[in-house]
């Protein structure tokens, strides 16, 4: 039997509305909606609400709380980066809920997850970085898995 879990990405109802977790941050979740209002609220209250409701299966398991602020800054901010290429390449933008407008390299509805994928490892490496669309694609994989933190 498997669990529900809240994690980014995640779709809930709460409030009559229909948000996208966004963040999760100690005890608190950042919630946008299709109008890209946010809320932040603690993950109590919005597990006690009346009306919440964990809509379908989430994408990835939410990582144990402050496991990134127990990495070295080094790796911490190389995770996070990781974060945000891994999510350009899979949604267009690398911060969900902020609106604007895939680049064109990286917008799902013109690109293939492949081109995407290697359009992330040369700008990567144009950038000094070196990498593959074979790596791109194991960081996916990583971060589907096991969060911000694999």
């Amino acid at each position: 039997m498997t669990a529900a879990v809240l994690a980014v990405g995640s779709q809930v109802r709460f409030e009559d509305r229909s948000w996208t977790v966004v963040m999760l941050e100690g005890a608190r979740a950042r919630l946008v909606d299709s109008d890209n209002s946010t809320a932040t609220v603690l993950v109590n209250y919005l597990f006690a609400a009346p009306d919440f409701e964990l809509v379908g299966a989430p994408r990835r398991h939410v990582p144990p709380f402050g496991l990134l602020e127990e990495l070295p800054v080094q790796a911490r901010e190389r995770a996070e980066a990781w974060e945000r290429h891994v999510r350009e390449v899979e949604t267009g933008l690398p911060v969900p809920g902020q609106g604007g407008v895939p680049r064109a390299e990286f917008d799902p509805a013109q690109r293939t997850v492949a081109e995407r994928e290697e359009a992330k490892a040369a700008e990567l490496t144009a950038a000094g970085q070196p990498t593959s669309a074979v790596t791109v694609r194991r960081m996916r994989a990583v971060t589907a898995r096991r969060g911000c933190g694999g």
